[in-house]
């Protein structure tokens, strides 16, 4: 049997992958959420403007798992990994959002509709975060017609991301919407409505109460495995080895939760091949406007951008030497953006 303690994107793309590669198990998932698994971008966007409903964001009907011989415990919470008797355990706790008083998190489909219903009637907002969480939040709120001020800690938005061109950009387009955009700010001003998006915490209590090695998440090897024989973490709680860049990293995205999901799914139904192998990706979209993230900014020494981000036209290559690493890409055709993956693989080998 396989036991998944998770039931976000990343254990319905295990299950998916699993079941599609001819895998016969039986498999128990663990879900505490009453939804049972969803993709969380429509979360921040379309959900949250009433332009979809929780059933458009499920990976797949809660019926699909009975129909795949899955055993979906929703609303069950485990408490410890001894609970599991199974001869796999694949640890997908995902990450929660760190707390900031009172202010409204956004992590599940009812933390959204929430934001949404309290919309309807508020004039104005207050959205402290410049990541992903808040910079999507404003945008969407700001698209309801409320009027949000954004609180930034750091002096640009999207400051992780180590690409000014793109953050001065993005501070055009919130003011040009009316947003209160303030920068290297901590005084947090009353709104009606108050959302924080200031980053998430993994959910690694259980492997640490099992004994098992964790930093910045659950520790595992590019085969997703914790070194404890049949016990595996994926998706925003793992803190993986990326053979790409030769180092361990976590990393809390949509794209990374179905791609680990995935290829967990083939190396359980005996793919002795399959392990993560793939340039990293990032995405995020306000206002009608998208950009990627590809590769590992960490470490470069330099920069070049082609392009112009305010025309939404932009490559932002992170360079260590004359080798590409990383880069932040706008209004690329998937032929440029796949060529730029090519170039980052070749650039992170060159580089080490």
């Amino acid at each position: 049997m396989i036991g998944i303690v998770g039931g976000g994107l990343a254990a319905a793309k295990c299950v998916e992958s699993y079941r599609e590669q001819g895998g016969a198990d039986e498999i128990v998932v663990w879900s505490q959420d009453p939804h049972g698994p969803y993709h969380r971008p429509p979360l921040s966007k379309r959900l949250m403007r009433g332009e979809a409903e929780p059933a458009d964001a499920l990976v797949h009907p809660l019926e699909w798992y009975a129909e795949q011989g899955v055993d979906l415990r929703v609303g069950e919470r485990i408490e410890a990994l001894d609970e599991v008797k199974a001869d796999v355990v694949v640890i997908a706790t995902g990450a929660r959002p760190r707390p900031l008083g009172d202010a409204l998190r956004l992590r599940t489909i009812d933390d959204s509709l929430e934001i949404r219903r309290r919309a309807e009637s508020a004039r104005t907002a207050v959205v402290v975060g410049g990541g992903f969480i808040g910079c999507e939040v404003t945008a969407s709120l700001t698209l309801l017609g409320v009027r949000v001020t954004q609180v930034v800690r750091e002096p640009m938005v999207f400051a992780t991301l180590q690409a000014p061109p793109l953050s001065e950009a993005l501070h055009e387009t919130y003011r040009a919407h009316g947003v209160d955009l303030r920068l290297s700010a901590t005084e947090i001003p009353d709104g009606e409505l108050v959302v924080a998006g200031i980053g998430v915490d993994p959910n690694v209590e259980l492997a640490r109460d099992a004994g098992l090695e964790v930093r910045s998440g659950v520790v595992v090897d590019e085969r997703f495995s914790t070194g404890r024989p049949g016990v595996y973490a994926i998706g925003d709680v793992a803190e993986f080895y990326d053979p790409v860049f030769r180092r361990y990293r976590r990393i809390e995205h949509w794209s990374n939760a179905a791609y680990q999901g995935t290829t967990l799914g083939r190396i359980l139904a005996g793919d002795e091949d399959a392990r993560y192998d793939i340039v990293s990706a990032f995405f995020s979209e306000e206002f009608g406007r998208s950009f990627r993230l590809f590769g590992d900014p960490q470490g470069h020494d330099d920069s070049r951008l082609d392009g112009d981000f305010g025309e939404s036209d932009g490559v932002y290559r992170f360079l260590r030497g004359v080798n590409t690493i990383g880069a932040v890409v706008m209004g690329q055709d998937e032929d440029t953006e796949n060529a730029l993956k090519d170039e980052i693989r070749a650039g992170a080998a060159a580089a080490a």
